[in-house]
C-alpha cells in the first residue's frame, strides 16, 4: 500500500521539487556524507609544488603559485600578427608598398578628403607616404630602443590621435603579449622586417 501511495512522488529516483527535478542519488554521491563512495584521489606528481593561495602563505609572496607565464617572443607568432595586421599597409617586408599604401597616399583618399574628429589631420591633403618599418633602427637616432618605443607608442595609441594619421587604433585590439610580438618581429635583425634574409 505504501508503494502504491508513493509511486506518483519517485520516478526511478528522480522528485520534481520546484523548478527543476532533483536527482536524488547523484545528489548524495556528491554529499559529504557520502564522501566515501567517490573513487581514491591521484596522489600529486614527485616533487610538485603545493599551490597556496596569498590567504594561507606561511612566509612571502614568491610562495603562492605564478599563473602568469613569463613572456617569450616567437618570430613566427610575430610574424603571423604582422602580416594579418600590418602587411596591407606597410607591405610583407616592411617597405611601405602594402596594397592599400598607394591609395593612402593618394589624393583622392578618405584621409586626404574627409576631414573628421576622429583621425586629426584628416582633409588636409594626402598622407605623404606609408612608413618603412624594415629600417626603423636606423631612422632612430637611439637604435633599437628608440625604434621598441616608437613602435610601442603607435600601437598604444587612442583612435583620433595625431601621431597616427590614417592609421588605424591598435590599443584595443593586441594584447601586451602580441603587441611585445610584433614589434619585437619588427626590429629582429635574425628572423624579422630587420634581417637581411627576411
Amino acid at each position: 500500500m505504501g508503494l502504491v501511495v508513493l509511486a506518483p512522488t519517485c520516478q526511478s529516483g528522480i522528485t520534481q521539487r520546484g523548478p527543476y527535478p532533483i536527482e536524488i542519488f547523484s545528489e548524495m554521491h556528491y554529499s559529504q556524507a557520502y564522501k566515501n563512495q567517490e573513487p581514491p584521489r591521484l596522489n600529486p606528481a614527485v616533487n610538485s609544488e603545493a599551490y597556496k593561495t596569498p590567504d594561507n602563505q606561511t612566509s612571502s609572496p614568491n610562495m603562492a603559485l605564478n599563473m602568469e607565464e613569463e613572456y617569450v617572443y616567437d618570430p613566427i607568432i610575430g610574424a603571423e600578427i604582422y602580416r594579418v595586421n600590418c602587411s596591407f599597409c606597410h607591405g610583407l617586408k616592411g617597405m611601405g608598398d602594402g596594397t592599400v599604401a598607394a591609395h593612402i597616399s593618394s589624393e583622392d583618399s578618405f584621409f586626404a578628403t574627409t576631414p573628421t574628429e576622429e583621425v586629426l589631420g584628416s582633409g588636409s591633403g594626402p598622407y605623404k607616404a606609408v612608413p618603412q618599418l624594415h629600417n626603423i633602427m636606423e631612422r632612430y637616432d637611439g637604435g633599437r630602443d628608440s625604434a621598441v618605443n616608437r613602435l610601442n607608442q603607435m600601437l598604444s595609441q587612442e583612435s583620433g590621435s595625431v601621431q597616427l594619421g590614417p592609421m588605424p587604433s591598435f590599443l584595443w585590439v593586441f594584447t601586451e603579449d602580441q603587441r611585445k610580438q610584433v614589434i619585437d618581429f619588427i626590429v629582429d635583425e635574425n628572423q624579422g622586417l630587420a634581417s637581411s634574409s627576411y
